[in-house]
């Protein structure tokens, strides 16, 4: 009676275990698999916490070009443990598989029996509780090691979290007073003077790109490797001097801008980005100049100063205080009206003509600035 009790609750255990085994798959066959309850095996290349305290675990190579990556929400830091002595090594990760906002295969970690080394036990997981015993069959890894992971590209390692600046980027400027006033005007309410170039690069400055990402790979993200583009030196006072540099591209990009400009440090890190368009065929009503700006364009040059035409800076409020402030400009033609039209005049016999007061609009741009780069502009304008 006791041997058929035995092997009653074996074959009960050895059922049970069967119907919660879940799928194993490698890293680069997950997103095949979005909205299952499974194991995704691969190389954990790379652990970041961002300012908020939230873990990503990137599987396969670095962010933004992750095969497979893990979500740690602060909330759940301590049930989870420590994750970065897992940096480096095959590990297996349980959950539901499930997209990211940037549309990448991703499993939420809750808890530590969530994450294992590949092969080995999760020293910060629970203790099961030991079944009957009984004779234990041998049972197979649950590992599959992928064929495909790629090594980390040369190029992300330059993502080391500091503002790559020339010799000399501080020295005293002189001249230039206009565009220097005009920056300290449109950014003194919503920055603070600063020369720190070691920074936090968590954040996106357009979506998809993260502050401080490699040139390369950003020109990758945004299909734009074989396309040709324009390469000059920013010469407008204010700026660090002798250390950005803009990559143009032509084209129509989001918002329907025709140009985007990618703003560079001494060593080809993305610290800003600017999109213009240069034909908006639109009017704005012509209303007094009281901002009193002379720059309208401060990325491409200390040449776009000038007296004769009216200048809107709009500093999105929305994004005064995050990490990535967005100035929104129009370039208006006072001098541009539409053709006279007939306006009732009750004390002339006749109807006079009159112009509508409204200005073309010649140009119209979005800035992306990170919070840092602001900092350091305003430091330059003080110097």
């Amino acid at each position: 009676m006791t041997s058929k009790l035995i092997l009653l609750v074996s074959a009960l255990v050895t059922l049970t275990a069967f119907s919660q085994q879940k799928p194993t798959y490698p890293d680069i066959e997950a997103e095949k698999h979005v909205g299952e309850e499974a194991r995704v095996t691969g190389k954990l290349v790379n652990v970041f916490t961002s300012g908020s305290g939230t873990t990503f675990l990137n599987l396969g190579d670095r962010f933004p070009r992750q095969t497979f990556g893990a979500v740690i929400f602060a909330s759940r830091q301590a049930a989870v443990g420590d994750v970065k002595q897992y940096e480096g090594k095959d590990i297996v990760l349980t959950g539901r598989i499930e997209l990211s906002k940037d549309q990448k295969p991703q499993i939420i970690i809750n808890s530590a029996d969530q994450i294992q080394v590949a092969g080995a036990v999760n020293p910060n997981a629970p203790t099961p509780v030991a079944a009957p015993a009984m004779p234990a069959a041998p049972v197979a890894s649950p590992y599959t090691p992928s064929p495909t992971t790629p090594e980390p590209d040369p190029i992300v390692e330059k993502q080391t979290g500091k503002i790559q600046l020339s010799m000399g980027w501080n020295s005293p400027q002189s001249g230039g007073n206009m565009p220097r006033k005009d920056l300290a005007k449109l950014f003194g309410l919503a920055g603070s003077a600063s020369d720190a170039t070691l920074v936090e690069t968590s954040f996106e400055i357009y979506p998809g790109i993260r502050f401080l990402a490699p040139l390369n790979a950003v020109k990758k993200m945004l299909k734009l490797e074989t396309a040709q583009y324009v390469r000059s030196k920013v010469e407008t006072p204010g700026f660090p001097q002798d250390t950005l540099n803009t990559h143009t591209f032509g084209g129509v990009f989001p918002g329907g801008f025709t140009r985007l400009v990618l703003v560079a440090d001494s060593t080809d890190q993305i610290v800003s980005i600017l999109l213009v368009d240069s034909s908006p065929g639109t009017r704005v009503e012509n209303t007094p100049d009281t901002t009193g700006y002379h720059t309208y364009n401060f990325v491409s040059g200390s040449g776009k100063a000038s007296n004769g035409l009216q200048i809107k800076h709009q500093l999105s409020p929305e994004t005064i205080g995050t990490s990535v402030l967005v100035v929104d400009t129009l370039l208006i033609d006072p001098e541009d009206q539409l053709p006279s039209r007939k306006t009732k005049n009750s004390a002339a016999k006749s109807p006079s003509f009159s112009r509508q007061k409204t200005g073309k609009v010649l140009e119209r741009s979005r800035w992306y600035v990170p919070a840092p780069v602001v900092n350091l502009i305003l430091h330059c304008v003080g110097g």
